[in-house]
């Protein structure tokens, strides 16, 4: 059909719309649709490289998440673990610090309320660690 767009990928195609990365005629098939945006193939490779284009990052490291459970498993199996809480418990609170305004899930946030929960129980090991220190001291100058 004379003048009318081909696909840059597919000649035999008939153009849908043009890349909005690069400006390119793409056909229905090449479409990507990332957010709002409609980009090619090889835009949305480029993408994934270095731009890290937002809508396709596939996981993130959530620092609330691992806040709330490296305080609470110590927590949890205290009986053989209690040497080990001053290192959780610091390690807790230095990843809630951290990790408080990276970005969180995309799908729920950045539950900051684990993040405090994760804090208070990375306190709470410390406090243990250092009460049961203090009692065994105490049981030795008797």
């Amino acid at each position: 059909m004379e003048g009318e767009a081909v696909c840059f990928f597919h000649p035999s195609n008939r153009a849908a719309l043009p890349c909005d990365s690069c400006g390119r005629f793409i056909c229905t098939i090449c479409d990507l649709k990332v957010g709002s945006r409609h980009l090619c193939p090889t835009c949305l490779g480029n993408g994934l490289g270095k731009q890290k284009l937002p809508e396709i990052i596939p996981r993130r490291f959530l620092w609330s998440s691992a806040s709330l459970w490296l305080g609470l498993l110590p927590l949890v199996a205290i009986i053989f673990t209690w040497p080990v809480l001053i290192m959780t418990g610091a390690s807790t609170i230095i990843i809630t610090l951290v990790g408080w305004n990276r970005p969180g899930s995309i799908v729920r946030g950045r539950r900051h309320w684990a993040a405090v929960v994760g804090l208070l129980l990375g306190l709470a090991q410390l406090g243990l660690v250092f009460g049961i220190f203090s009692l065994f001291t105490s049981m030795r100058t008797r």
